[in-house]
């Protein structure tokens, strides 16, 4: 035999079973493939219907978690002498045997997980772009905004949130600096003011120093131009009617934590777009 046919069945995408059957076909060079594609089957007549257009000696290679529906399919296929290689079930009776476990065995988990991995890369994406306020036309279209005074963990807060798919941009606040116009365009709800213990972030800022070459001297931690610039973190926060949450004894996941619990308060029909 110098040519097959393989149908690639599956109640979901079949881009597990096509990516698999990819992998094992290109072991066979001079084999010529002909390949039969059909994703997202609901009903039995579907595959009576697939079954009739396959010859005999033909394989299926099938993603099916409905152990009903993927019977019935080997059931027909043994009829019309074509073989199945079920590698959904393979691999879901050999982790049965091991652990115990049932299998949820429920359509379109694979699809699920894939959409929540790409909407997670999508808003690290965003979190880098809007980082430290360097574009302020993210700020309306964020789902988030993180504002506060430098060292607050602004950035490393940002990023944990996104990895639970939230748009999330942030402002550092500089007394000598004015506030971008698009600040004011976003929802208050959505707005997170940072603060943090003046003697901490002195201690925080001066390490940063260090780390940057800054002499003794610096006016980065002096514990007079802190307490200038916390002042006016408070006034900005009034002026903005956000919330506002003290970080001094917080660890970065503390913190997105508690965002997280205001946020689903404030907009609690959004809660099916994250933590998925």
């Amino acid at each position: 035999m110098n040519d097959l046919t393989i149908a690639i069945i599956s109640d979901s995408t079949g881009e597990t079973a096509l990516n698999y059957m990819k992998s094992v076909v290109s072991q066979f060079p001079d084999l010529e493939i002909n390949v039969i594609r059909k994703s997202d089957i609901k009903e039995n007549k579907e595959i009576d219907e697939l079954i009739e257009t396959l010859p005999a000696g033909s394989l299926i290679i099938e993603t099916i978690a409905d152990k009903k529906f993927s019977d019935y399919l080997e059931a027909r296929a043994s009829e019309n002498q074509i073989e199945v290689l079920d590698i959904l079930n393979i691999g879901i009776k050999k982790i049965e045997e091991i652990t115990g476990h049932k299998a949820l065995r429920e359509v379109g988990l694979i699809r699920t997980l894939s959409e929540d991995y790409f909407h997670m890369i999508e808003a690290i994406e965003f979190a880098i772009k809007y980082d430290d306020g360097k574009d302020p036309r993210g700020f309306p279209l964020s789902d988030i905004v993180l504002v506060g005074v430098s060292r607050t963990s602004k950035t490393p807060t940002t990023m944990n949130l996104a990895t639970k798919n939230f748009k999330v941009s942030n402002l550092p606040l500089v007394p000598e600096i004015r506030l971008p116009q698009e600040i004011f365009e976003v929802d208050p709800r959505r707005i997170i003011g940072l603060v943090i213990d003046p003697d901490k972030l002195s201690s925080i800022r001066e390490v940063r120093s260090k780390v940057l070459g800054l002499g003794d001297d610096s006016a980065y931690f002096d514990d007079e131009r802190i307490k200038q610039e916390l002042e006016y973190a408070k006034e900005v926060f009034k002026d903005l009617d956000c919330k506002v949450i003290d970080v001094t004894e917080n660890t970065i996941d503390q913190t997105a934590t508690e965002i997280v619990q205001y946020y689903f308060e404030n907009f609690p029909d959004e809660r099916s777009s994250h933590l998925s």
